[in-house]
């Protein structure tokens, strides 16, 4: 069988690309060397936007039973000072990344999608007319295009000579472990708020706390040019929450997971369109620069994609006249940086000058909390 579409990675830009293409009648097979649901090291932020641009998240979060969050607390990088952002509606929702990636996963199965999970894959190729896609048991899958939806490291991008690694000051390392709480433990030490400390220990990056639904996932995540002092941040960042009473004295925060997200990367990068190929999500750099917020911009980008793909697949069958597969396919370049370029991209403003204002003038710290969750320039 040759596949209109093959999808390598079933996160969530690469299971949104699949649910969009299957369920506007293109055959997809989707692909993950991990099977679902799987752990994943992630702050498990959701967007309230994305909810509301994709209606289909609004009932996986219902499904995942996703924490709501009203209020955003940040804290000063010394921890002495604070201001709180609330609202009456929901600001964002904290999700189980694994319960939620196995959602979008059974999606775009019940779209249509053909699922080959726990399967590795481990060449590349791209021809004239279609790519294959090898798997480690030796079995090829043949489509006529190809989403790349694999991850920062992914090996899409590096077979295809699109990109062989993100340079560090594009990436924000991050360490990060979900402690589980009581309902008691959370109603005391969160109040039902997230809590960011910007800037945490004069690091280009912050340090959060976000409480979910039995748990809290605590973390920091800065610029990989200052990784040297990734642990000893994190290891600050806990003592100032146990300080404040914020986590029980028993919480294992030992050995947390490590993860590396190409915040903004996308902004400075030409190469997301390549022979039959697109990459979306984090193997795209398609994360927030100032946040690394990725799971909003992973799905925006997949959405934005597949409007390219469904078109190149018209091409491809000749129902376009006058354009070819690959021109529909460089589309994607135009489209998503006229949609998404603003979200993704830093905000043009002196951080450090107004960051010490958060905390004493309240419209500058409304400002940063709207930045913040939803991408608004400062």
């Amino acid at each position: 069988m040759v596949y209109d579409v093959l999808v390598v990675g079933a996160g969530p830009a690469g299971a949104a690309a699949a649910f969009f293409l299957a369920d506007h009648g293109a055959t997809v097979a989707l692909v993950d060397g991990a099977r679902f649901p799987r752990a994943k090291s992630c702050a498990g932020w959701l967007n309230a936007h994305a909810v509301r641009d994709f209606p289909f998240l609004d009932t996986i979060r219902r499904k995942v039973r996703a924490a709501a969050f009203r209020h955003l607390i940040f804290h000063s990088p010394d921890l002495q000072a604070t201001a709180r952002y609330s609202s009456r509606s929901h600001l964002g929702y904290i999700v189980s990344r694994k319960r939620f990636d196995a959602a979008l996963v059974r999606l775009a199965a019940d779209a249509g999608a053909e699922t080959f999970l726990g399967r590795k894959v481990v060449a590349v190729q791209a021809a004239e007319r279609n790519v294959t896609v090898t798997l480690a048991s030796g079995r090829r899958l043949v489509g006529r295009l190809l989403v790349g939806a694999d991850g920062a490291a992914g090996i899409v991008a590096r077979s295809l000579g699109l990109r062989d690694r993100w340079e560090n000051h594009q990436v924000v390392a991050c360490l990060a472990k979900d402690v589980p709480l009581t309902r008691k433990q959370l109603a005391d030490g969160f109040e039902g708020a997230i809590h960011v400390a910007l800037g945490f220990g004069g690091a280009s990056g912050y340090a959060w706390a976000f409480p979910g639904a039995g748990a809290v996932n605590v973390g920091i995540g800065i610029r990989a040019t200052e990784a040297a002092r990734l642990q000893s941040l994190y290891d600050a960042w806990i003592d100032g929450l146990r300080g404040k009473g914020m986590l029980p004295k028993g919480a294992d925060l030992a050995r947390p997971s490590g993860a590396v997200i190409p915040a903004g990367a996308a902004i400075e990068s030409d190469n997301h369109v390549g022979k039959r190929t697109v990459l979306v999500g984090d193997a795209g750099g398609f994360a927030a620069a100032a946040t690394g917020e990725g799971i909003y911009p992973g799905i925006w980008s997949a959405s934005i994609a597949a409007r390219s793909i469904l078109e190149a697949l018209a091409a491809d069958r000749g129902e376009k006249k006058g354009t070819t597969c690959q021109d529909a396919l460089l589309e994607f370049r135009n489209a998503w940086r006229r949609e998404m370029a603003s979200y993704l991209q830093m905000p043009n403003v002196n951080l450090a000058f107004l960051l010490p204002l958060v905390f004493t003038n309240r419209q500058i710290a409304d400002r940063f909390a709207r930045a913040f969750l939803f991408g608004e320039n400062l």
